[in-house]
């Protein structure tokens, strides 16, 4: 017979379980029916700078700007700057090879100490006076109408920064499948709260905005890309997601190398939410007190407390009998392990995704730099 606390320790746990779900049925809810919404037509082609950020590319910092020379952008609107942290031999030498006769204003910086991206970011920023800027990562490509979508959004007065849309491309089927998977309902939920006001669940590798709202990212905790968003809507700009302006994302080589890369964002992201904890702008209320709580609660508390119910319901399992505590733990396993061997569906990734926070939120180490992933 069971017992009352077992009892107990299972209806705490389903508890646990249904508070750490809700903000994702909350989503799931909403998103059916959700389509995209299209970038309008780029009436003028103001001056844009585009910053490359590379730390040990290599050839890839080649590749991105030559991929930038065939944007359907006209090239003497465009100043490019390339920013070799660290002064990395072979990713400046590919660089300044890159743009050797280049069709558009170019200048390659190499800080000899390590900043970081941030704040690599924030010294070529100080440098830049054109109004539209673009942050970019090495490892990317795009479709050459990409950069006209992003800074055709930010003809919107209310609109301080738009992101791109990431395809996962790479050698590994199961890396690319699993993140694949997750960005399958990522821009959906980002696409959904962009419509509702803005967005800090930005893509990094490709980040359009204007410079009045976002003159400096705050560079000592956080992830760049959610730091700069939320400076935009504390600032009373808005911040979307660009569905059409589509980026190619190299994947890295292995599973081993996409942990570390997803536990680092983790972190950051986590970070950042906690350091605007408490910042608010009236212009944009809606995204304050909708999406932002929404989005808190998925990242602090329903990593924790989907653990939490996990062992509540083992526990209570197991004071029911032991052959019920022990074919729930079989059926845990079971689900983890597909989840480790095929990442490349929407329950593993989401699972594994779910790990990925509490590993962030139990480091808590504020990663501003880190060894650069294999791709």
């Amino acid at each position: 017979m069971i017992s009352a606390a077992a009892v107990l320790l299972i209806l705490c746990g389903v508890g646990a379980g249904c508070a750490a779900a809700y903000p994702y049925f909350s989503y799931l809810r909403k998103l059916h029916g959700v389509s995209f919404t299209p970038s309008p037509q780029l009436l003028e082609y103001p001056a844009v700078s585009i910053v490359v950020n590379a730390y040990h590319e290599g050839d890839l910092v080649r590749t991105r700007i030559e991929d930038i020379f065939h944007a359907a952008y006209p090239l003497d609107r465009i100043t490019l700057y390339v920013v070799n942290d660290g002064a990395d031999k072979a990713t400046g030498d590919a660089a300044k090879k890159a743009l050797k006769d280049s069709p558009i204003k170019a200048a390659v910086l190499e800080p000899k100490e390590r900043l970081g991206k941030i704040k690599c970011q924030n010294l070529v920023l100080s440098q830049i006076t054109d109004e539209f800027v673009i942050f970019t990562d090495a490892d990317i490509t795009t479709k050459p109408d990409a950069l006209a979508k992003l800074i055709a959004r930010l003809q919107d007065p209310e609109i301080g920064a738009v992101c791109a849309d990431l395809i996962p491309v790479g050698s590994s089927q199961n890396v690319t499948g699993s993140e694949g998977a997750y960005r399958s309902v990522y821009g959906k939920m980002c696409e959904y709260d962009s419509q509702l006001d803005s967005t800090y669940n930005f893509n990094g590798p490709l980040i359009a905005f204007k410079k009045s709202a976002v003159p400096h990212i705050e560079e000592t905790i956080g992830a760049d890309d959610a730091n700069l968003a939320l400076t935009c809507i504390a600032n009373g700009y808005r911040a979307v997601y660009a569905a059409d302006a589509v980026a190619y994302e190299l994947q890295p080589v292995s599973f081993r190398a996409q942990y570390r890369q997803k536990v680092r964002r983790a972190d950051g992201l986590v970070n950042s939410t906690r350091l605007f904890g408490s910042a608010y702008h009236e212009k944009r209320a809606v995204f304050w007190k909708q999406v932002f709580p929404r989005r808190r609660w998925m990242l602090l508390y329903s990593p924790v407390l989907f653990a939490v119910s996990a062992v509540l319901l083992l526990t209570g399992f197991f004071l029911w009998s032991l052959w019920y505590g022990t074919t729930l733990l079989l059926i845990g396993v079971v689900i983890l392990l597909f989840s480790l061997i095929k990442p490349d569906n929407l329950l593993s990734s989401f699972i594994l995704n779910q790990i990925y926070l509490v590993i962030g939120l139990a480091k808590r180490k504020n990663i501003q730099m880190w060894d650069r992933v294999e791709k």
